[in-house]
């Protein structure tokens, strides 16, 4: 079986995913949509698909197994729901919206259907991070420690840094650590934090630094932290625990530390981006939805832990994360 699949949004992430689906023989690229013509018009041509600027009118005159959403935070309309009411099968990059009751009217949909739905937190497809997950096995986990630090994408006109549109640093980029501390430490019960603006007053309508700490379900706690002032990009977790210690550099995809005494260093390839939308292929050819380690409703919980921890920041008081 070949896959055939469908994307809404061109650019950006979805460009990436494109680019890797290019020499994979089991997915066809059917169909294109993209607000910009041009741009919806050189990838379907780069991939013999159709193009289209109106998502709703790809969903009528097309036909696919499964469509990749990339876009914006703040164009999420109606892209997840009409996915599944067409039959379709959903992968969908984050942040998935900018609200949470969009969120939720989408997780009811797919709950409600037959439909895979997997959210792009390629982070979990990590070989540093399964390699951990193996080591750690059914440890108690104690504490986790991440950290997302970073310069401001884009130019001074990029829809990131205006808050109404990304959601912010955390909604929008720090949800990767946010996501990650949660798959190891489990789903967060409270959140309390606190935010400056010492560099880029002018630049950014939000916080250029953050610091979040959090109680866990499980009983574990944990600490993100998260700027936009680094002058180098720095993506890691550190996890203690039962009988282990262990730091992991996401970015380069490696891992450090001791378990049991023994010394650990391991390498991954760090294709993140290649393993996860190939995992989803898999998953739609074979319905085997254990491949999906990030599907949508638990995706929603690190969505609402971000949203948290920004109520947290407006109010200065700690805030319980939404069921």
């Amino acid at each position: 079986m070949t896959v055939e699949l469908a994307f809404i949004g061109a650019g950006g992430i979805a460009s990436i995913h494109l680019d890797n689906l290019e020499s994979n023989e089991r997915a066809d690229v059917v169909a294109v949509c993209d607000i910009d013509d041009e741009r919806a018009t050189a990838a379907a041509e780069t991939h013999g698909a159709a193009a289209f600027t109106d998502h709703r009118e790809m969903y009528d005159e097309a036909t696919f197994d499964a469509v990749v959403v990339g876009i914006p935070p703040f164009a999420h309309e109606d892209q997840e729901r009409l996915a599944v009411e067409h039959g379709t099968d959903l992968f969908v990059e984050k942040p998935l919206a900018l609200d949470g009751d969009t969120v939720r009217e989408n997780a009811e949909a797919i709950a409600a259907s037959d439909r895979f739905a997997q959210v792009g937190h390629m982070v979990r497809y990590a070989d540093s991070v399964q390699r951990a997950k193996e080591l750690i096995g059914d440890r108690t986990v104690a504490l986790v420690d991440g950290h997302w630090w970073c310069g401001i994408p884009g130019e001074a006109d990029h829809w990131w840094r205006k808050k109404a549109l990304s959601g912010g640093q955390i909604v929008e980029q720090a949800t990767h650590t946010y996501d990650v501390v949660r798959y190891f430490a489990g789903d967060v019960e409270s959140v309390s934090a606190v935010g400056g603006k010492e560099v880029y007053d002018e630049e950014l309508d939000f916080e250029d630094s953050t610091s979040a700490s959090m109680r866990h379900e499980t009983g574990a706690v944990s600490h993100v932290s998260a700027t936009s002032t680094s002058a180098r990009f720095s993506h890691g977790l550190s996890l203690t625990g039962e009988g282990f210690s262990l730091e992991l550099d996401i970015g380069a995809d490696s891992l450090v530390g001791t378990v049991d005494g023994e010394e650990i260093e391991f390498e991954g390839d760090g294709d993140t981006y290649g393993t996860e939308i190939e995992a989803f292929i898999e998953a739609v050819e074979t319905r085997d939805e254990s491949l999906l380690r990030s599907p949508y409703d638990d995706a929603r919980k690190t969505f609402e832990t971000t949203l948290a921890v920004e109520r947290a920041l407006e109010t200065g008081e700690p805030q319980r994360v939404t069921e």
